[in-house]
This record gives structure tokens, sequence and C-alpha cells, in this order.
């Protein structure tokens, strides 16, 4: 049986995967106020006591953690000089 909701936003009738993704939604994909999620892979932990992890973030967090990783690659980058 396929359950019908209608968005408290827009009154549209909710896609109903959505529905079956997260079953107390009220609104729709586009009148949803959560953005969209990333997520990075990490390591945490010391010498043999270690272990990897997913960290979910927000789009914004995501966007500056990209761009630090950036800045690290060219701040070990060491430069040939030329002759």
């Amino acid at each position: 049986m396929e359950i019908k909701r209608k968005c408290i936003g827009c009154f549209e009738i909710i896609n109903p995967l959505r529905i079956k993704a997260l079953p107390h939604t009220k609104t729709c994909v586009n009148c949803s106020t959560t953005g969209a999620k990333k997520v990075i892979s990490a390591q945490f932990g010391d010498k043999d006591d270690t272990w990897n992890d997913v960290v979910v973030i927000e789009a914004d967090d995501f966007d500056q953690y990209e761009r630090n990783q950036n800045i690290k690659v060219e701040f070990d980058k060491i430069e040939e000089e030329e002759e």
C-alpha cells in the first residue's frame, strides 16, 4: 500500500520514495529546509589504537574542509628551482 501525504509547504503530494526513506517527513524535497550533506573519511586514535570512520558534515563545512586540504597540499610541495 502506497502512503500519500501532502507537503505542509506547497500542498503537493510528497514522493512515496521520500516517505519510505523518511517516514515522518512533512515536506517535499523542494520545501525541505535541510541541505545536502557530505561525507569524509577520517582516521582517529593513536598508534595501535586507531580506527577509520566517516564524518557527515554540512556542504558549507565540506567546502571549507576541501580548501584547508588544498592549502596543506600546496604547503607540502617542494618547488623545483629553474636552471
